[in-house]
């Protein structure tokens, strides 16, 4: 009896050995056919960035040859869509290869420690296809998963896109010198209406070669004048060169009337109004972020884009091919504040891609497209951004 005993246990073992050995095999080959899907993902992507290098070349090469944005992008429309779809294929491979993982660790055919390595992986996949995608944009080629969206998906962008601009972020922003007090025209939108207001008069210079006047009613003492000088001076040295290129001075009052600029048909006059209070109160102090900076971007784009853009055919037919506008603002107003509207989302797809989610810029370039490839067209120095 004993004898079978020791036969059972002995063949109890040899089977489970087999068993164990069988599961074990199993499991690596699973592992392997993962990570070989993967590698061969990998290689698309590589193969992918080839093309889309090849294709900026081409975009590039247009853009010298050809005024109208239009033309050129339409010349690599289809490449550019062949593009777009191997973004779309890559994105839903990355997906199912996530689910399979997924699966495969809940039903033990592969180990937590396995699970995590091949994570990892597959979330550097998904690094280095964004990365193409964002890197893309600043050479005016702009990949993304298109998205169908009938109605402006934000109210306005200045409050609803994240904040952009950090108080941190590089600022050109060189001297200035106090000019004593004179008497300036104001916009003081309490009013509202022009009103000559004696000033302190700063000059503000910047390392670029431009510059501006800070003119802060004498409402405020020096001391305060001072202050506000040393505390907007930085963030204005913070937009673009041809953000800036226009304005002739920021003009401060107290008051909790919102900011606005206004100009003349010569550009003349070409101011910013502040009213101290409002900034302080509202667009300083929001739980997601001081939107001082996209404010600056927003009141700028008025000046010195506007009157280069509107009424112009090539705008024109821009916005007819999006068929929407980014806000509700930008809709019920599109003849004066559109361009204001889509340009800071403009400097996000394009400069900061980092700090937008990825479907966030795939919802602001489903609506966009087309008046970001005009923007381009402009040439604008936006260099600080980069």
């Amino acid at each position: 009896m004993k004898n079978y005993k020791v036969l059972f246990l002995l063949f109890f073992f040899i089977v489970n050995s087999c068993s164990k050995e069988d599961e074990i095999n199993q499991l690596n080959e699973t592992i392997v056919n993962l990570q070989n899907d993967i590698a061969q993902l990998n290689s698309q992507i590589n193969d992918y960035s080839f093309q889309v290098n090849q294709l900026i070349s081409q975009n590039n090469t247009l853009l010298n040859q050809v005024e109208n944005a239009l033309i050129q992008n339409n010349a690599l429309s289809s490449q550019i869509d062949d593009l777009n779809n191997l973004t779309n294929g890559f994105q839903d491979q990355i997906q199912e290869y996530v689910a399979e993982i997924e699966v495969f660790t809940e039903s033990n055919q592969i180990l937590q420690s396995d699970n995590n390595s091949l994570t990892t992986q597959i979330n550097n996949l998904q690094d280095q296809l964004y990365t193409i995608q964002s890197q893309s944009a600043v050479d005016g080629l702009y990949l993304f998963n298109k998205i169908e969206i009938l109605e402006p998906p934000f109210s306005g962008t200045m409050w609803d896109l994240p904040d952009l601009i950090k108080s941190s972020d590089y600022t050109i922003y060189s001297t200035s010198t106090y000019q004593g007090i004179e008497t300036r025209l104001f916009y003081d939108k309490s009013i509202p209406a022009f009103i000559n207001y004696p000033a302190h008069i700063y000059k503000v210079n910047f390392g670029d070669d431009l510059s501006v006047d800070f003119e802060i009613y004498t409402e405020f003492t020096q001391e305060e004048a001072e202050s506000i000088e040393q505390k907007y001076a930085p963030l204005i040295g913070q937009l673009g060169k041809d953000l800036r290129k226009n304005i002739k001075s920021f003009e401060f009052l107290k008051g909790e009337e919102v900011a606005s600029a206004q100009r003349t048909d010569d550009l003349n006059y070409a101011n910013i109004t502040f009213h101290t209070d409002w900034l302080t109160n509202l667009v300083e102090t929001r739980p997601d972020g001081d939107k001082t900076e996209e404010l600056l971007i927003h009141e700028s784009a008025h000046l010195s884009i506007d009157s280069y853009v509107y009424g112009q055919s090539g705008w024109t037919d821009a916005v007819n091919l999006d068929g929407n506008y980014l806000s509700t603002y930008a809709k019920d107003n599109p003849n004066s504040e559109d361009i204001a509207e889509t340009f800071q989302a403009y400097i996000a797809v394009k400069y900061f891609p980092d700090r937008i989610s990825n479907s966030l810029r795939d919802t602001i370039l489903s609506v966009c497209l087309n008046r970001f490839k005009y923007f381009d067209s402009l040439n604008l120095d936006l260099s600080i951004y980069k």
